[in-house]
C-alpha cells in the first residue's frame, strides 16, 4: 500500500529536517576529479605551506625585481604539479575524497607545528615523535593546535567529503586523469624551461628548500622512518675495539666516572660560558669545574644525538642503521671489566644501553621529585651515594637528564628555581611572550646547575676511596625565537648554532685543572667523546684516538 506525500503531516517533515546532522546540512557541489584535485592542490599551496614561501621570500634577493617574481612563480607551477600528481596517484571515485580529506588534515598538523615552531618534519623528526612517550607528546598538544587544525583542517575536510563527484565511464574517467597529469607536467616543463637559467640556479642555492613542501615531505619523510623501523634487526651486533685492554689507575683506587648527558641544553645559556644571567651559581663557587667553549653536537635531536655520541663514528660516518649494527662506548667499557649503570629520567637510551645494566627512574615512587607529570632530574641522585660507596673497581655511571625539554620547559624545575620571572607556565607556549619562554628555559638551565653541583658534593665525599670524574654534555641546543625558530631538530645544515653548539663540563681532581682549562678552547664535539672516556679509564685500543681525547697528557694515566 502507497502512502500519499502529500498525506504525511507538515510536523513530521520538519522533525525529520531538524533531525539531521550539522555535516549533513552544509551544501553539497558537484564537480569533477580533476576539478577537485586542482583546487586541493591550491588550497594546500596557499593556505598550508607558509613556512615553505616564507623560505622562499627569504632566498630571494630583495628588491623583487622581474627575475625573482618568475622564480616564484615557478616555484608556486612546481608545488602545485607535485600535489596534483601525488592527489592523482589516489583518484580512483571510491577513494578519492577520504584521501584528499586526510592529506588536508595531516597538512593542517604539519603546518601548525612548522610555522609556530620553525621545525621541519624530516626523518630525525618523524623518529623523535615515535619515541616520545605520551607525558612528552601531552606537552606539544593544545588549544591552540586543536583551533588551527579545526579550522584549516577539518572543515575544508568536510568540504571535500560533502562534494558530490561527477563521473562518466571508467575508460574515459581514466583518460581525464592521464589528460591532467601530461598537462601537469607539460605546463611544469614549459615554465622551467622558459626560466631554465635563473631557477636552476635558484635552486641549487637552496637545495633545502624541498624539506619544507607540505605535506609531500613530511610523508616522504614518515615512509622512510618506518621502512627503517620495521627493518628486521641484524641478528649479531659487531664487535669493536675487540683489542681494548684497560690498565689499573696509578692511584691504585677504583676510577668513578659520573657521565651526564643533558637534554637540549645550548651552550648560549650558560653563565660559564659568558651568558649574562647567571645561571650557573652553583657550579661557578665549585673550583675545579672547566667549561669546554666550541663544542658541536652529533645532530639536532635526542633520537640522532645520544646514538652517535656514544658511537666511534663520528657524525661525518654516522647513521643510525649504522649504529645499531655495532658495538657502541658503553659495550668496549663493559668487556674491559668497567662496571658500567645506565640510569634514565628522560624517554630512552635510544639503543645505546640495550648490552648493559639500565634504571629506569621516570615513574620513581620519590614523591619529593615526583608527580603526574613525571619525576624532576634530582631523581638521579637517588642511591647514586651508596652505589659509589660499594665501588671496589672501575664505574661509569650514565645519568640521562629531562634537563631542558621542551615546549613545557616549566616543568623540569622546581618551584623555588622559578628565578627569571615572568615564566611561561603553561603547555601553550606560542601565548607565552619570547621573553617568558627565555625565563622558562633558563630556570631549567638554574635547575641543571643545581643537579651538577649536588653531583659534584656527593662525588666529594668518596673522594678518599675512589677517583671521581663528573663529565656533563648536553645531547643538542635549542632554539628560543631568533628568526622565528623554536625548539630542535632542523637538519643539520639548515639548523642554528642554537641547536648545535652544546655545554660540555668537566670535574676531575685526578686530572690537573690548568692542564684541562688551558684545553678549554679548543674546537671539539660528540666525536670526541668516545676517545675521552677511553682516556679516562686508561683503555689502550687501535680504536682510540689521542687527538680527540680532551684532557690527553692532564692526568697520572701512563699515555
Amino acid at each position: 500500500m502507497q502512502t500519499d506525500a502529500a498525506a504525511v503531516p507538515a510536523s513530521v517533515v520538519q522533525t525529520s529536517g531538524r533531525s539531521r546532522s550539522w555535516v549533513q546540512r552544509i551544501p553539497r557541489g558537484k564537480l569533477g576529479i580533476n576539478s577537485l584535485i586542482l583546487l586541493v592542490a591550491l588550497y594546500l599551496s596557499l593556505a598550508l605551506n607558509s613556512s615553505f614561501w616564507s623560505q622562499v621570500w627569504q632566498g630571494l634577493p630583495a628588491p623583487l625585481g622581474i627575475q625573482e617574481w618568475t622564480i616564484a612563480g615557478a616555484l608556486f607551477v612546481a608545488l602545485n604539479v607535485l600535489l596534483t600528481l601525488v592527489m592523482l596517484m589516489f583518484s580512483q571515485h571510491r577513494v578519492v575524497r577520504p584521501v584528499l580529506a586526510a592529506l588536508i588534515v595531516l597538512a593542517a598538523v604539519c603546518s601548525y607545528f612548522m610555522d609556530s615552531f620553525g621545525v621541519v618534519i624530516d626523518s630525525a623528526m618523524i623518529a623523535n615523535l615515535l619515541q616520545t612517550d605520551a607525558r612528552e607528546a601531552s606537552e606539544l598538544l593544545g588549544r591552540r593546535l586543536f583551533l588551527h587544525v579545526a579550522m584549516f583542517g577539518l572543515i575544508p575536510a568536510v568540504l571535500v567529503l560533502r562534494v558530490r563527484l561527477r563521473t562518466g565511464r571508467w575508460y574515459r574517467e581514466l583518460l581525464r586523469r592521464l589528460l591532467l597529469g601530461g598537462l601537469a607536467l607539460a605546463v611544469l616543463i614549459a615554465c622551467v624551461a622558459a626560466n631554465y637559467k635563473s631557477l636552476s640556479l635558484w635552486v641549487r642555492a637552496h637545495r633545502d628548500i624541498r624539506l619544507y613542501v607540505n605535506p609531500t615531505y613530511p610523508i616522504y619523510s614518515t615512509i622512510r622512518q618506518v621502512q627503517s623501523a620495521v627493518k628486521p634487526p641484524d641478528a649479531r651486533v659487531a664487535a669493536i675495539a675487540t683489542d681494548a685492554v684497560r690498565e689499573p689507575a696509578v692511584s691504585g683506587r677504583p676510577r668513578v666516572v659520573v657521565l651526564v648527558v643533558g637534554e637540549t641544553a645550548r651552550a648560549q645559556n650558560f653563565s660559564l660560558l659568558g651568558y649574562p644571567r647567571a645561571t650557573n651559581p652553583q657550579l661557578a663557587a665549585i673550583p675545579g669545574v672547566v667549561s669546554f667553549e666550541q663544542v658541536w653536537s652529533c645532530g639536532t635531536a635526542t633520537a640522532v644525538s645520544v646514538p652517535c655520541m656514544f658511537s666511534r663514528l663520528g657524525r661525518e660516518d654516522f647513521s643510525r642503521s649504522k649504529a645499531r649494527r655495532e658495538e657502541n662506548l658503553l659495550d668496549v667499557l663493559q668487556r674491559t671489566g668497567v662496571s658500567v649503570l645506565w640510569r634514565d629520567n628522560n624517554s630512552d637510551c635510544k639503543g645505546v644501553c640495550a648490552r648493559v645494566p639500565t634504571q629506569d627512574l621516570r615513574r620513581h615512587p620519590l614523591d619529593a621529585y615526583c608527580d603526574a607529570d613525571g619525576c624532576r632530574d634530582e631523581v638521579l641522585l637517588d642511591g647514586l651515594d651508596e652505589l659509589i660507596a660499594a665501588s671496589s673497581d672501575d664505574q661509569l655511571i650514565v645519568l640521562h637528564l629531562l634537563g631542558s625539554h621542551g615546549p613545557a620547559y616549566y616543568k623540569r624545575y622546581p618551584p623555588e628555581f622559578r628565578r627569571f620571572v615572568p615564566d611561561c607556565a603553561q603547555d601553550d607556549v606560542q601565548a607565552c611572550s619570547r621573553d617568558a619562554i627565555v625565563n622558562a628555559y633558563d630556570n631549567t638551565i638554574l635547575y641543571t646547575d643545581h643537579v651538577l653541583a649536588r653531583l659534584i658534593e656527593l662525588l666529594k665525599r668518596h673522594q678518599a676511596q675512589v677517583d671521581p670524574t663528573l663529565l656533563y654534555v648536553s645531547d643538542h641546543g635549542e632554539s628560543l625565537g631568533e628568526n622565528g625558530i623554536y625548539l630542535h631538530g632542523l637538519p643539520y645544515a639548515l639548523a642554528p648554532d642554537e641547536q648545535k653548539r652544546v655545554p660540555l663540563l668537566l670535574w676531575s681532581p685526578p686530572h690537573a685543572f690548568d692542564c684541562m682549562q688551558a684545553q678549554r678552547s679548543r674546537p671539539s664535539s660528540h666525536d670526541d667523546l668516545f676517545h675521552t672516556v677511553l682516556g679516562l679509564f686508561s683503555v689502550r685500543t687501535r680504536a682510540y684516538r689521542a687527538q680527540a681525547d680532551l684532557i690527553r697528557g692532564c692526568g697520572p694515566s701512563t699515555r
